[in-house]
């Protein structure tokens, strides 16, 4: 088969012009790209060997034409026809569960990740803070971190941060963990709150309330028990007759002159 350099030329930017238009952008390096061979047919201007009957002339002894007799054979000219021709290629594209994005293939999650990317095929990466499948769900009070795997904390009460997991103490309670009480003489959030309480009285760690001790009353347990009444919270009544007074604390009389326990 002869062809032609036309023929050659035509082919050529045949393929070139099909190997532009289909020509993969996709970053082959990417893990998530695959490949493979696939066939496919172009057409071609090719040349062939055309047979045709030739006529020529011999010399003979046919006097009545003049010595020449007529002869025929097959000869060959170039001709041109239209043909096919299988080619092959390396067809890239995204791997199952990606898609193309750019030069690169994105994995594809059907369920949108409302907190969070598409890590892999239907799964999800979520932020901290939020689990489930799509990252559509707030951690649980117990719960923080992404997808919601580590555990807090914290202690009496505390409200754990979903998203660093730190401890945001109750009123009345301090440490890492709120582990710990207020300090005596502090109370309430954070225990920036400092104490009343006067003459030996303890402060509760989360109200602030004082806590009297025998003999003394109010609010701020300012006062002694009144008369008449002593020891814990002024409930006890004085035994003491004839004028004696009660002392606030133990109870013990003291007497008038004249008179004796």
């Amino acid at each position: 088969m002869v062809i032609s350099l036309n023929s050659c030329l035509s082919f050529i930017c045949l393929l070139l012009c099909h190997w532009i238009g289909t020509s993969s952008p996709l970053n082959l390096e990417d893990p998530n790209v695959c490949s493979h061979w696939e066939s496919y047919s172009v057409t071609v201007q090719e040349s062939y060997p055309h047979p045709f009957d030739q006529i020529y002339y011999t010399s003979c002894t046919d006097i009545l034409n003049w010595f020449k007799c007529t002869r025929h054979r097959i000869s060959y000219r170039t001709a041109y026809r239209h043909g096919e021709k299988t080619m092959y290629r390396r067809k890239s594209q995204c791997c199952p569960g990606f898609y193309e994005s750019g030069e690169m293939c994105v994995p594809h999650c059907a369920d949108k990740c409302v907190h969070g990317r598409c890590i892999a095929p239907n799964t999800c990466q979520c932020e901290p803070g939020w689990g489930g499948t799509n990252c559509s769900s707030a951690c649980d009070g117990d719960h923080w971190g992404p997808h919601c795997t580590s555990r807090c904390q914290c202690k009496n009460g505390a409200l754990c941060n979903p998203i660093t997991g730190a401890c945001h103490c109750a009123a009345g309670f301090r440490g890492w963990r709120c582990e710990d009480r207020c300090k005596q003489g502090t109370y309430g959030n954070d225990c920036h709150q400092r104490c009343q309480c006067q003459n030996g009285a303890t402060c509760d760690h989360i109200t602030g309330e004082c806590r009297c001790p025998p003999g003394y009353t109010g609010a701020f347990c300012e006062d002694l028990c009144p008369p008449g009444k002593h020891g814990p919270q002024c409930e006890q009544r004085c035994p003491c007759q004839n004028g004696g007074v009660c002392h606030h604390v133990t109870g013990e009389c003291s007497c008038p002159a004249g008179w004796m326990v």
